[in-house]
């Protein structure tokens, strides 16, 4: 039996190998199988699919087509060991033969291993994976078991758990790598099978702030495949570290088929994000100061964009308030007449602030990171918002205003 793969590398960062277990789209976009965050890379871009038992890459109408060699083609069957570049990331087609009592997550381990020439992908840790092969306790082995450890798991039987294995895309990343960084799209979740990652956050200085390091067993990503919003924030690997992605394809079919899946997996959402706003809350409270201005009442106009409601519907709400607290990086809102379930966190809005003469109106799209009761007004709620894609010349007048 022959299993079919892609292994690329993103930059010098991630390194990947994909196991092709049907049509597989490439792009910009966070609808595809794989996303390249290149922005020379279509939204849509290529797909490769299996036709008359051979695989075959083609593009999908974008801009700066496939290139194999140098040349750009439209459609070619790929051949073990062809290379092809979408955008900047070159991928390698991989065909290996397997037995039938082969462990696939190992196979993937060994590729990782032994490609080389235009990825220039190496696993740091050769030594360990063969030391574990030995030990007769193959990776999809771990990666079962890991996946028993995490209790949102606890109702998948031994065989759906080696089917998220065989389905499941290992990446590779040594010290100080960013895994998922804050604002990507993506809705997979992630399992850390070796090594140790940072999950933290920027303030509105701009400061790191930690929310937490986790380690073997131990997940991300659920915040981002419950709501379908962007990443909530950063990860790093803090050393060499074997993260296994569980696609978003994967964990839907298994919170359908468990729906206590996705009760236990809610849970801890809500864990962490309390978690999260608790924090930032606390170093908020340290960091106010040397960029911030408080002396003006500063009218904001704010547009919450559209959201899904929980029949499907869509929603946007335009609020007046007033602003008791300007930085360089974000803004607190006081929004009266109004109550918490008014407002989600991390919603997107749309700010209109009237900063005085001569430096008028700053317009800002944001993030909604805290809200809370006005300690003296039960009806006006505190915003928290952070700047999200701020114009050079609107971030310049704010400059000048908060330092004048």
């Amino acid at each position: 039996m022959k299993q079919s793969y892609l292994a690329f590398e993103i930059g010098s960062m991630q390194k990947t190998v994909y196991p092709l277990l049907g049509p597989t789209t490439i792009g910009r976009s966070a609808d595809n199988t794989i996303t390249l965050p290149d922005p020379t890379t279509s939204r849509n871009h290529a797909r490769v699919l299996l036709t008359d038992g051979k695989w075959v890459v083609e593009d999908m109408g974008s801009a700066n087509g496939i290139l194999i060699a140098g040349q750009r083609v439209k459609r070619v069957v790929l051949k073990s060991g062809d290379t092809f570049k979408i955008g900047g990331v070159t991928f390698r087609f991989i065909e290996k033969e397997l037995s039938a009592g082969s462990d696939q997550l190992f196979e993937t381990v060994e590729i990782l291993a032994s490609a080389s020439g235009d990825l220039d992908i190496q696993v740091a840790q050769d030594e360990q994976i063969e030391t574990e092969a030995q030990k007769g306790k193959p990776w999809s082995e771990r990666l079962q078991e890991a996946v028993a450890a995490i209790p949102f798991f606890s109702p998948l039987n031994t065989e759906e758990r080696k089917k998220l294995a065989d389905e499941a895309t290992l990446h590779v990343f040594n010290a100080g790598e960013m895994i998922i960084r804050e604002g990507d799209p993506g809705r997979s979740i992630y399992v850390i099978l070796d090594g140790q990652v940072k999950v933290f956050t920027r303030d509105h200085h701009g400061e790191e702030l930690e929310l937490a390091v986790l380690e073997v067993s131990q997940f991300f990503g659920e915040m981002s495949f419950l709501t379908g919003k962007p990443r909530s924030g950063s990860v790093m690997a803090l050393d060499t570290s074997v993260i296994v992605e569980l696609g978003y394809t994967s964990m839907r079919r298994v919170v359908k088929e468990h729906p206590t899946v996705k009760k236990v997996l809610v849970e801890y959402y809500q864990q962490r994000l309390g978690s999260t706003e608790q924090k930032r809350a606390q170093v908020g409270k340290e960091k106010r100061a040397s960029d911030s201005r408080q002396k003006d009442r500063i009218q904001v106009k704010l547009v919450v964009l559209p959201q899904a409601t929980s029949n499907g519907a869509l929603r946007a709400s335009s609020w007046t308030g007033v602003a008791v607290d300007i930085t360089l990086s974000g803004i607190v809102v006081g929004v009266s007449g109004t109550s918490p379930e008014s407002f989600q966190l991390q919603s997107e809005v749309r700010l209109e602030i009237q900063l005085p003469q001569p430096w008028g109106e700053i317009r800002t799209l944001g993030t909604i990171r805290r809200l809370k009761p006005a300690r003296t007004d039960q009806q006006m709620i505190m915003l928290g918002i952070d700047y999200v894609g701020i114009s050079e010349s609107d971030a310049k007048r704010l400059q000048d205003y908060v330092s004048e």
